[in-house]
């Protein structure tokens, strides 16, 4: 008896939704993807429970008649091609024709169409794929689909589906992604009849920055516009103050289509690799320009990716692009060259005290191992010196101290218990015989020149005194104080809506909070510790924190707050009287490890008098 039998229709479609509706925001994606190619200006998406129980897209685009609004919903019906030799030419988002017979195997759906121009319209009623009902309509002109009880038909996959709130959350980042991609477009997005987004469909790329993210990051974004023979590249480029803790907010487009692609990230990357602090990733919006004969993109159920025919070059244009835009501001350090020949990269190795902070790396704080006593040659001579860490605890990192000997060999100031609070002794001692830069703090002792970087003292100062009150708040709320007037800091709507439906997570950081509009939120609780010019930028800090954790459980909302700490400290060029500078270095000096901030960099360097004395030929 043969084993092997054709599905019937029901199941296949079934299947097929599978590898297309993913979720509600797949839906959307479909939708609107499909109202764009109708050629519509105006795009209104409405949600109901995160979608699931309804999705209503309307548009004004051209419409069909009754004929292709029966056709529609039919398997591999599509008016984008007609051979597989059009792929090379195809100018439209859709092109399979599965989307509207996928969604109609899953769901209920309500179609009303009028043609531009035509008296009258269609509707047409669709149940798990069977066109049910068919009628003369008489709306406006455009296509309103409206898709209710979303897997209603299919119990497996429905059950996958996340809460409400977070299915929400998807749509609103889809909707906009898409706003930003087509500003000539105005879109509208109204959850459970709240109005959560609206763009004016101006076509101007900054308005539609604007309308998602406000106009913080408007102004510290470089607008990118750059083109060759084969790749334009459009967007903006985000000014390292925006840099997030994921990649989250890096928006990929290529010819308008919403992707993943592991060549433009690493140009990304590569391109903001000397502005960034490692585990920190740009803000960036880019629209990627590629003949279409150039790019497959029927790789991918979703399409959410495509093939290059030459990933170098799609690398080297969305670099350069990326380059050219960056190297027009100033906020590139200035290094000056070095005539010694020790200073080359080669001489210059990174120390394994450097800790990775992006989201998938948060994990090294409670699990980093001890290093080595070792010695690392370091710029001019100087030497690093790693010493295994001894605090069993989170902040448990090897200790480094920098002493430019110049080729001397150096005295091992922290490899043993004495030798370490002979080195803090020095420190606390030390005479305070200025600032430098309004940055370094000079210190003289017996015979060397100490320089403490003031704003990694602090921050590091801040980090342990969270770390230690966690230990012993036994899980109540960090302590936090009323604000004298609220601070208000403007998210993207998604942030706002996420930040809302989390705020218990909030409280338990010290923050409390009311929603004031659509992308505005006031702050009238913030952690104690905090100064009134931090609270917005740790807001949001904490915000990127909170949406890429994983693994509540070791309590690493209170670690993304205390790295977050590092905007408290006080900053390079804030000036310090001697009180300040004297309280800081004693606060510094009682902690287990001063020597390091918590992102790895040092703290203190120190200089000989002997070094010095040979460097100005006192002695040879």
């Amino acid at each position: 008896m043969s084993r092997i039998k054709l599905l019937d229709e029901l199941t296949a479609n079934g299947i097929a939704a599978g590898e297309v509706v993913e979720r509600p925001a797949s839906v959307v994606k479909e939708l609107i993807e499909n109202a764009l190619d109708a050629g519509a200006s105006v795009i209104s998406v409405e949600i109901t429970d995160g979608g699931i129980k309804m999705i209503r897209v309307t548009d004004n685009g051209c419409g069909m008649d009754e004929e292709d609004a029966i056709a529609a919903f039919a398997c591999h019906a599509t008016s984008k091609l007609t051979t597989l030799d059009d792929l090379e030419s195809l100018s439209t988002m859709g092109f399979r024709g599965e989307a509207l017979s996928s969604i109609a195997a899953v769901s209920k759906i309500t179609l009303k169409t009028r043609q531009v121009g035509e008296e009258y319209g269609t509707k047409v009623d669709v149940e798990a794929g069977k066109v049910i009902r068919r009628e003369t309509h008489a709306g406006v002109w455009g296509t309103t689909i409206e898709v209710r009880d979303l897997f209603y038909n299919l119990p497996a996959r429905y059950k996958f589906l996340k809460k409400d709130q977070t299915e929400a959350q998807y749509i609103t980042v889809l909707c906009e992604r898409f706003a930003l991609v087509r500003p000539d477009v105005s879109f509208r997005l109204v959850k459970n009849d709240k109005e959560i987004l609206h763009t004016p469909g101006n076509n101007d790329p900054r308005s539609a920055l604007y309308c998602v993210y406000g106009s913080d990051v408007v102004g510290n974004c470089v607008p990118i516009d750059s083109a060759n023979d084969k790749i334009k590249v459009r967007g903006f480029a985000g000014k390292p103050v925006l840099a997030r803790s994921g990649r989250g907010e890096q928006t990929i487009f290529v010819n308008d289509r919403i992707i993943r692609s592991k060549t433009i990230s690493a140009a990304i990357d590569e391109a903001y690799k000397t502005l960034l602090m490692r585990g920190k990733y740009a803000f960036v919006v880019l629209m990627i320009y590629v003949p279409s004969a150039l790019i497959d993109v029927n790789v991918h159920p979703q399409k959410a990716e495509v093939r290059f025919w030459n990933d170098s070059e799609v690398f080297r244009s969305v670099y350069h692009a990326l380059q050219g835009a960056l190297m027009t501001e100033s906020f590139i350090p200035e290094v000056l060259p070095s005539t010694d020949a020790s200073d080359s990269k080669a001489n210059r190795p990174e120390t394994d005290a450097v800790l990775a902070l992006n989201t998938n790396e948060t994990k090294e704080y409670s699990t980093m191992t001890k290093t080595d006593p070792q010695i690392l040659a370091d710029r001019a001579g100087s030497v690093r010196i790693g010493i295994p860490a001894e605090d069993p605890g989170l902040t448990r990192q090897a200790s480094l101290i920098h002493e430019d000997s110049r080729g001397d060999r150096p005295e091992s100031v922290t490899g043993t218990s004495s030798a370490r609070d002979k080195a803090l002794t020095e420190v606390t001692n030390a005479r305070i015989i200025g600032v430098l830069f309004s940055t370094y703090i000079l210190l003289e002792s017996e015979e060397n020149l100490i320089l403490l970087d003031q704003h990694a003292a602090h921050e590091k100062v801040l980090f342990e005194k969270l770390l230690k009150e966690d230990s012993l708040r036994d899980n109540s709320a960090v302590p936090s104080q009323q604000l004298i007037a609220p601070s208000i800091v403007t998210l993207t709507a998604s942030d706002t809506e996420f930040a809302e439906e989390n705020l218990s997570k909030y409280r338990e950081l010290g923050f409390d909070f009311d929603r004031i509009g659509l992308r505005e939120i006031a702050i009238r609780y913030a952690p104690s510790f905090l100064e009134e010019r931090n609270i917005n930028p740790v807001f949001i800090d904490v915000t990127e924190s909170i949406r890429t954790q994983t693994d509540a459980s070791d309590d690493q909302y209170l670690l993304s707050l205390a790295i977050a700490a590092c905007k408290a400290a006080v900053k390079a060029h804030d000036r310090l009287d001697p009180q300040e500078i004297r309280a800081l270095i004693d606060s510094l000096t009682e902690l287990d490890n001063p020597f390091s901030c918590p992102h790895g960099r040092p703290i203190i360097i120190r200089y000989s008098r002997k070094t010095l004395e040979k460097e100005f030929k006192r002695i040879l």
